[in-house]
């Protein structure tokens, strides 16, 4: 199983209305607008075995419900990933995810060897216009609450790549 730790950021129509700008700048791969979401922990090849253990490290992480909002389109690196950041209260955020990679840490998930980078990808292998600028589609900062995690599964069903819930633990 692929697995991933996540949030929804339950603002998907205001990211699908900056993908469709995007796609007017040029063409890639744009996420789905199910799969649109922050990344927390990204697992990678996990044995089915191996769930329960990881929605236990979850479970005993302490976090607060937090208040964050997009923050401009951003070419991510030279690969054309294109992605939102996100401001707010990203210090609540980055605690989080700090929490979370120690827990996972103690059950034999490799700690990560960058800094946590709080992003939304919205498009991969993205090749703008010539002339275009994609960082500077007009933006208001779209503000949304996060009240949970979720353990995601990466897995293709129908065809098209999903990321399904297999555990929600509530930030309190």
């Amino acid at each position: 199983m692929r697995l991933f730790i996540g949030i929804k950021t339950g603002c998907e129509d205001y990211l699908a209305e900056l993908q469709r700008r995007l796609s007017e700048l040029g063409r890639g791969r744009l996420t789905e607008r199910d799969n649109l979401h922050i990344t927390l922990k990204f697992l990678g090849e996990v044995p089915p075995h191996r769930v329960k253990e990881i929605c236990g490290a979850m479970a005993g992480v302490s976090g607060r419900p937090m208040s964050l909002k997009c923050l401009g389109v951003h070419v991510f690196n030279s690969k054309g990933i294109i992605s939102c950041g996100v401001g707010g209260d990203t210090a609540a955020l980055r605690a989080l995810a700090a929490k979370l990679e120690a827990a996972l840490e103690t059950i034999g998930f490799p700690k990560e060897n960058r800094p946590f980078r709080a992003h939304i990808t919205l498009a991969r292998d993205f090749r703008p216009n010539p002339g275009a600028d994609v960082e500077s589609i007009p933006f208001s900062g779209k503000a949304f609450s996060v009240k949970e995690m979720i353990l995601f599964e990466s897995a293709h069903v129908g065809g098209r790549l999903a990321y399904l819930p297999l555990y929600t633990q509530q930030l309190r």
